[in-house]
């Protein structure tokens, strides 16, 4: 049923309830004196709010051309401003794109503005009209004095929105303690890339993603909204007179939203991820388990923890390596002394079938006539400038010219890759290959503190910007006023926002202010990495690592949720991160498994590996000053670790279908029990389980408190406990059930009714694990499912019809197997040996496979759990049909 969206509420029709003034200091700032000084403020009923009379109105009724409508508007009073520059005139176009997707701009009707250089997959104009739109927009309230809540100035725009719904839920990177939004709280949070370590506060992290999804009614319809800008911005979702409501501040640009509606929140994200871009397919290895930390002495350490890991049978399949292994912290160098025998240690790892990624920072330490990066990268003119010559410090570093300069990890001053321009991407590609020909194949980039992070800006010893209208704004947004950020500026821990990027990769040659791109840095050395793995890296898929993201970049990147601390708190936040990546576009993601800082405790460590076997990207990571967390150290946690990552590699067959449906149909691989059941509303609020797909649930244990139970949330239908076989529930509604876990019990996993998952015998490797047949598991007395398989590594597969991919149809006592698609010249033909139905009444009198009886000894049932284990060899390059007889 189309939902009915007026065009001018959608604007942020004026409302009765008083909103509150920006001030610059923010709301606490509020007194009388401090309101009167901005004539768009009044001081009523004791706080500081707009005047009535902010915004705009329209000056002619709308032109509507095809499935565009336009309006011009003006501002309803010229002598009310809040920081000056107010544009005068703005042009709105609304757009229909299909049945699912609208557009909403604001645009300065007089003047160009900086609009974000971020593609998006949408029909270009004119489009056949939708056929069946899920929305409508009417243009009935075009009476003079119509008014607006929105301001745009040349620094600053502001709109609030009334929405149509009060579970929320996006909006990022934040660090969330809650998936969903809380209106009643109101909280107003910045968005702007930022390399501080998260914490406690409310504070912005190192990406930006302004996208939220609200699901609107009891049946599940729900809509999406982008709002794409890139300046630093904040947003407070709360209850305006009881109503739902968003207020939107950003620093620059336009006001340019994206709007997607459907029935659910999955079919939402579809339409958002097929706009933003489908995210990359990642390699097969790069779903197994991987280990890293800031903190090997040497190759000999590394290999001692590989050791520990292989004598404790514990999976493996990547070794990351931090910036130990670097000379002197520079990007596409080994240290000569500790780390001189890393290639070596590279091809043991390939011969183990182990992968290594080591670590690479955008900065360039300025080491002229001793580091070749550095040489021809000035040579080249690939860095980051300032914004004119005047504003070149006086003690700028010889050889450095007018580019910008700070410190981030090197001890000399480092320079500022800009990615935007084509010959950065050269000397990009040149650099990664000629440290591979160095180091003998890495198999992966991790590129980290690409918000980009320097140390020390606007402070003592380090960088200092000039008091330009870049640097210090009017309206500075929330993030420059908490205690993670000691400078009070917006380049905190940045370089200066009065630099210039000069851009010519799409073929137009411009200049962006890092004012207005800062947050697209970490995006586009995603963009530029993927080329350089295209370049080098021969068809392989290769995994590319960022921290820092922006709306689109899981085209070219994995994500991790970054520096967390080893605590309960931020083990129970990473679970609200993965779902939130996972609405962003970045289905392969995870956070630092035991935590990066601090020490991790035997038992924090224990119940976190439990859960980072279910992260979509598990990798256990920690911090130069802090204990081995390896899991390894502990028995307890080995145990733990064999058996969640033994079901972790059991599975990943249907991981890695998830995967290839999210790369070609926008699906997503970690769900919340809200976007799966949206018709339940008691599921809205559960952000402490989630679901692989449709068919796996996972129950962690988060609270120090209740480390030996956990309830479990269940939505309607059956669900089978993965542990013992047994059903652990069946009902026609949600419901809850207390589990006892024990410190050596793996944690509660559950497939559910109704699904057929392809599953293949575990091992300590993906290299060894591929090689084994394949099992199925069929949950209840009707299933489906499929299976993706190809090489795991190469590029394109599905594009090229290398790939193999067959239906499983369970009903009626017969299993169905369809062969769709099978080119399988890369292995050998895939054997189906194992197929386990769960929840079987009674043991069936014999089982045959396309007609032919198995053997008795073959087939085994156990009455207490109605777990039936069919034994077959069946080959898998043709349709089978496998009959339970009674």
């Amino acid at each position: 049923m189309a939902r009915l969206w007026t065009l001018l509420a959608l604007l942020g029709a004026a409302v009765s309830a008083p909103l509150e003034c920006p001030l610059p200091d923010g709301p606490d700032s509020a007194d009388e004196a401090t309101c009167g000084l901005y004539s768009a403020c009044v001081w009523e009923q004791g706080g500081c709010q707009l005047a009535d009379r902010v915004g705009y109105q329209l000056l002619e009724p709308p032109l509507v051309i095809h499935t565009l409508y336009e309006l011009l508007l003006g501002r309803r009073d010229s002598e009310i401003t809040m920081f000056g520059d107010d544009v005068e005139r703005l042009t709105v176009t609304a757009v229909e794109y299909d049945d699912n997707r609208m557009a909403l701009t604001y645009r300065d009707t007089d003047a160009a503005r900086y609009e974000v250089p971020v593609e998006l997959d949408v029909p270009p104009l004119p489009t056949p009209p939708p056929s069946d739109p899920q929305y409508a927009i009417t243009l009935t309230a075009t009476e003079a004095g119509q008014t607006f809540g929105v301001q745009s100035g040349d620094q600053f725009i502001e709109a609030t929105f009334l929405l149509g719904a009060a579970d929320l839920y996006g909006f990022g990177e934040n660090n969330h303690d809650s998936f969903r939004h809380d209106l009643e709280a109101g909280v107003t949070w910045p968005i702007f890339a930022n390399g501080h370590m998260p914490g406690d506060e409310i504070e912005n992290s190192y990406g930006v993603h302004p996208f939220f999804l609200g699901i609107e009614d009891d049946p599940g319809s729900s809509f999406g909204v982008l709002i794409l800008n890139s300046n630093a911005m904040e947003y407070r979702l709360f209850l305006l007179d009881g109503v739902p409501a968003l207020t939107y501040r950003t620093t620059g640009g336009i006001l340019d939203l994206y709007l997607f509606f459907g029935d659910s929140p999955l079919e939402v994200l579809q339409q958002y991820h097929r706009t933003i871009g489908l995210p990359v397919m990642p390699p097969y290895w790069g779903l197994g388990f991987q280990l890293c930390r800031w903190g090997y002495k040497s190759v000999q350490d590394i290999r001692d923890v590989r050791q520990r890991m292989k004598a404790a049978q514990i999976p493996q399949d990547v070794q990351w390596a931090d910036i130990d292994y670097m000379n002197g912290s520079r990007d596409f160098t080994i240290d000569p002394v500790n780390f001189k025998d890393l290639p070596d240690f590279i091809s043991e790892l390939h011969e183990e079938g182990i992968r290594f990624v080591p670590i690479y920072d955008p900065t360039i330490a300025a080491d002229f006539g001793i580091y070749g990066p550095a040489d021809r990268g000035v040579e080249q003119d690939v860095f980051v400038g300032w914004l004119n010559s005047s504003l070149v410090p006086e003690n700028q570093c010889e050889g450095c010219k007018d580019y910008i300069v700070a410190k981030e990890r090197t001890s000399a001053p480092g320079l500022f890759p800009n990615f935007f321009a084509n010959r950065t991407l050269q000397w990009w590609i040149d650099e990664i290959r000629r440290f591979i020909a160095v180091a003998g194949g890495p198999d992966g980039f991790w590129i980290d503190v690409n918000e980009p992070a320097a140390i020390n800006t606007n402070a003592k010893g380090g960088l200092q910007c000039p008091h330009t209208p870049l640097d210090y704004p009017p309206y500075p947004t929330r993030f420059v006023r908490f205690a993670f950020n000691p400078s009070g500026t917006v380049a905190d821990h940045t370089i200066c926002m009065a630099s210039v990027h000069e851009a010519d990769l799409d073929g137009a040659t411009t200049s962006y202010y890092h004012y207005d791109v800062h947050s697209l840095y970490g995006w586009s050395e995603s963009r530029a990495t993927r080329a350089a793995v295209r370049a080098t890296m021969a068809g392989r898929r290769s995994l590319i690592l960022s921290r820092s993201t922006f709306v689109g970049a899981g085209r070219w990147a994995t994500h991790w949720t970054g520096d967390n601390t080893a605590r309960w708190s931020d083990m129970k936040r990473s679970v609200v991160g993965i779902l939130e990546f996972s609405m962003f576009g970045f289905p392969h993601v995870g956070a630092d498994i035991c935590g990066f800082g601090g020490d991790t405790s035997e038992h924090l460590c224990l119940r976190w590996m439990q859960l980072g076997a279910f992260y979509p990207f598990s990798r256990n990571h920690n911090a130069i000053e802090n204990i081995d967390q390896d899991p390894a150290v502990w028995p307890s946690v080995a145990a733990a670790a064999r058996d969640a990552l033994g079901l972790r590699y059991r599975l990943l067959p249907y991981l890695y279908t998830l995967f290839w449906r999210a790369s070609e149909m926008g699906e997503t691989v970690t769900r919340p029990l809200a976007f799966q059941f949206p018709s339940d509303p008691t599921l809205r609020g559960v952000d402490t389980q989630f679901l692989w797909g449709d068919a796996v649930m996972v129950a962690p244990i988060l609270d120090e408190a209740s480390m030996t139970f956990v309830h479990v949330t269940f939505p309607a239908g059956q669900w089978w406990d993965l542990r013992s076989g047994a059903l652990a529930y069946d009902a026609d509604h949600s419901g809850g059930v207390l589990y006892q876990v024990a410190l050596d019990e793996m944690i509660p996993v559950f497939g559910r009714g109704g699904a057929a998952v392809p599953t293949q015998r575990n091992a300590t490797t993906t290299a060894a694990s591929r090689a084994n047949p394949f099992s199925l598991a069929v949950f209840g007395s009707q299933a489906t499912g499929m299976l993706f398989w190809d090489d795991g590594e190469t590029t394109d597969t599905f594009k090229d019809g290398s790939f193999y991919h067959c239906l499983f149809h369970f009903s009626d006592n017969t299993l169905d197997i369809q062969v769709t698609h099978n080119d399988t010249q890369w292995m050998p033909d895939p054997t189906l040996s194992e197929i386990s139905f769960y929840g079987v009444p009674s043991e069936p009198s014999s089982v045959s496979a396309d007609g032919v009886p198995l053997p008795a000894d073959s087939v085994v049932y156990e009455p207490a759990t109605g777990l039936l284990t069919v034994h077959t060899q069946l080959g898998m390059e043709a349709d089978h049909r496998v009959v339970l007889n009674y």
